[in-house]
């Protein structure tokens, strides 16, 4: 820096840099007023807004890069850019991977990206993850849709379902995790073992067998698992770290617990 300058032309920003950032900061009138004041040309202008749009396209709402588009006059041509392009893609799957499909078709349409797209591995991919999203939003209907619509094979919707079971179980979501089961008719077997892992968990963890008995209860199910080596040897360890003064006797020890042990 030339200190010999005046102390107003050191601290001079370069007017390229500040309308980057009025444009950063959505402030387009600003950088119009910048662009006079120095005398910058609209071309120089325009290309500084197409850097700023590929550079913050992810930070923003579709509709407001639009409308930055549409402030400066830049033509649709722009929508034709492969980083665009490929920028615009990645919203779409992110959307589907939201589990928002109305979203994922708005930006599809807005940006005049190929519906084909919805076709493409990197789409279905995402919509599968989006399943996954909406069945812990209990949208099952919504779901099925989706699977439909991407043409998702049973399998994977099968495997989606049990986690999302085993998720509703740990969180002792015991009755969404039967609607789900009835809703797409899970084995009972799988519910069974996901049950005696959730025990078996929830041993691990210190739980209570007070409280594991009454996860247990609400389900309303063949207790026979119960007798399972490892939940039978899982019980007489707690039994036997609980105090004396705790149990009194056996009366703490729930009823589920005494029958197979």
């Amino acid at each position: 820096m030339n200190f010999e300058q005046p102390l107003e032309e050191q601290e001079k920003i370069d007017p390229k840099e500040a309308i980057k950032a009025k444009l950063s900061g959505g402030y387009l009138e600003s950088v119009e007023k910048i662009a006079g004041e120095n005398k910058i040309n609209e071309g120089v202008v325009k290309e500084l807004v197409r850097e700023d749009i590929l550079d913050n396209f992810g930070k923003r709402h579709h509709k407001d890069t639009l409308n930055t588009l549409k402030h400066f006059n830049i033509g649709e041509d722009f929508l034709s850019n492969k980083d665009f392009v490929r920028l615009g893609k990645e919203r779409v799957e992110l959307k589907l991977s939201q589990g928002n499909i109305d979203g994922a078709n708005e930006v599809l349409e807005d940006l005049n990206i190929d519906k084909e797209f919805l076709e493409s591995e990197e789409a279905k991919k995402a919509a599968e993850t989006g399943i996954k999203n909406i069945l812990a939003g209990d949208k099952t209907d919504k779901a099925i849709e989706v699977q439909k619509m991407f043409n998702i094979d049973g399998s994977f919707m099968n495997s989606a379902v049990e986690d999302e079971i085993k998720v509703r179980l740990k969180d002792n979501l015991v009755v969404g995790a039967v609607s789900l089961q009835e809703k797409f008719n899970i084995p009972q077997e799988f519910i069974n073992d996901a049950v005696k892992e959730e025990v078996l968990s929830r041993f691990s963890a210190g739980s209570s067998l007070g409280s594991i008995a009454s996860f247990i209860e609400k389900l309303n199910m063949d207790i026979s698992f119960l007798g399972d080596p490892k939940i039978k040897e899982a019980t007489k360890v707690r039994i036997k770290e609980m105090t004396e003064s705790e149990i009194r006797g056996q009366e703490k020890i729930p009823e589920i617990f005494k029958q197979v042990n």
